[in-house]
């Protein structure tokens, strides 16, 4: 690429369309994503799109590489341009390559008074920038993204305990032994509210019991009417996450994110600091809690279906906002708790 001497890269950046670099560079779009849309990440081997692009505002980020930034930063990353104090000239020459503009009329005047009267000229002829001029930050989340409540709510505390069966075949044919299943408080409740259930503690953050959640043990006779889990009515389940009091007392940096009860204490008794959703959602309260807790590194692993794959984008974007955090793309119909020991041992951190 040939110097012209100093360039206006700002007025560059604003007029170079991040649709057409996208388009530059072969990558597809949804048809209809509207200003902000998902893209399979350019930046690694990405299975399922993991890139966040605001079309409007000119910038991205990548959940899966920690990429980011606007579409000067997009084409350096794509050009592979190396950090130094050139690397934004030259993402801007390539940019004016792609939309086809001759750099001379980009060139930026060095006499502050005459710098000035350019300006005025421009406000009025120039084509206005693309979305608004505010700080580069990450892209407004998609649209499957779920709102928490407050962060000052709370489950509130209870003072209740159950006859439990910590040896049904349940937990058996899970491999859950009548050992493990006795110190996660775990088992079969034959009265009360939760009758015919595995009945599962869940404590907040300090380890209070806030709320038992019941999984029903005889799935081939399971009434029609009666949910496969059930939760007492009043429990909020965005504002905790289920053995983080217990991931805690890890003392690590990092903390392994799944769907289900069972895939947590898989990896909890592999001497893996994890923590359970019971389900798909991720709230911006939980992405909180585990910040709070001391956890500034997380692992997100959703089951490997269509679900799982459906909610990991609306998920690690909440979650990026207070930790960093990858994702591991399970094959179809694998779970962390039924995923290859070697994984596990992957997932080990000091």
């Amino acid at each position: 690429m040939t110097k012209v001497g100093l360039l206006d890269l700002v007025a560059i950046k604003n007029n170079t369309p991040m649709a057409a670099v996208l388009d530059h560079y072969n990558l597809d779009t949804p048809a209809k994503g509207g200003d902000q849309v998902m893209i399979k990440s350019p930046f690694y081997d990405d299975k399922t799109p993991s890139c966040s692009v605001n079309l409007a505002r000119g910038i991205f980020k990548c959940f899966g590489s920690g990429n980011k930034g606007n579409v000067l930063e997009f084409i350096a990353l794509m050009e592979d341009l190396p950090e130094n104090s050139s690397r934004e000239y030259k993402a801007a020459l390539q940019a004016l390559e792609i939309i086809g503009e001759d750099a001379t009329q980009y060139k930026k005047d060095q006499t502050p008074q005459k710098a000035a009267k350019e300006s005025k000229k421009k406000k009025s002829a120039a084509p206005k920038p693309r979305g608004k001029k505010k700080r580069e930050t990450a892209p407004e989340p998609p649209p499957e993204v779920k709102k928490s409540p407050a962060m000052n709510k709370e489950n509130a505390p209870i003072d209740v305990a159950l006859v439990l069966d910590y040896e049904h075949q349940f937990l058996a044919d899970r491999g859950i032994t009548p050992e493990v299943a006795e110190s996660f408080g775990i088992g079969y409740c034959r009265v009360g509210i939760m009758k015919n259930r595995i009945a599962i503690p869940i404590h907040n953050p300090g380890g209070e019991l806030v709320a038992f959640t019941g999984r029903w043990a005889d799935e081939d006779n399971q009434p029609e009417h009666e949910p496969r889990y059930k939760l007492p009515k009043g429990y909020a389940k965005s504002l905790e996450l289920w053995n983080l009091h217990r991931a805690i007392e890890f003392n690590k940096s990092y903390v392994v994110i799944v769907e289900g009860i069972w895939s947590a204490i898989r990896l909890h008794t592999s001497g893996v600091p994890s923590v359970a959703l019971l389900g798909t959602d991720v709230s911006e309260t939980q992405a909180g809690r585990l910040a709070q807790a001391g956890f500034r590194h997380a692992v997100l692993i959703l089951d490997g279906d269509e679900a799982g794959r459906l909610a990991t984008p609306a998920a690690l974007h909440i979650l990026s906002q207070s930790l960093y955090v990858r994702t591991l793309v399970l094959t179809e119909g694998i779970k962390p708790d039924t995923m290859d020991e070697a994984i596990v041992r992957r997932l080990h951190r000091k």
